[in-house]
């Protein structure tokens, strides 16, 4: 596994899992837990190429676009299959 400060750091097709939050962007915790982004949720990186630093991810139920300050906000680590 490898931490990654920002989702945008992965490449399209990446499955991820969230591994906690940053500090700096503590206002933004609640916002990420109401959209299901909690400790160990997996994900895929759908699109990097948003307006304004903006990324989509999909979640096992829905697809979210996250701001630019939500992506800095999440603290990842990459997965791979043998993680599974």
């Amino acid at each position: 596994m490898r931490i990654a400060i920002s989702i945008a750091e992965l490449p399209i097709g990446s499955v991820a899992i969230i591994a906690g939050y940053s500090r700096v962007y503590g206002g933004y915790v609640g916002k990420l837990i109401s959209q299901g982004l909690v400790p160990g949720t997996l994900f895929v990186v759908l699109n990097l190429d948003l307006p304004q630093g903006a990324v989509q991810i999909m979640l096992k139920e829905k697809i979210i676009t996250l701001s630019k300050p939500e992506v800095n906000a999440l603290c990842v680590e990459t997965i791979t299959e043998e993680d599974i």
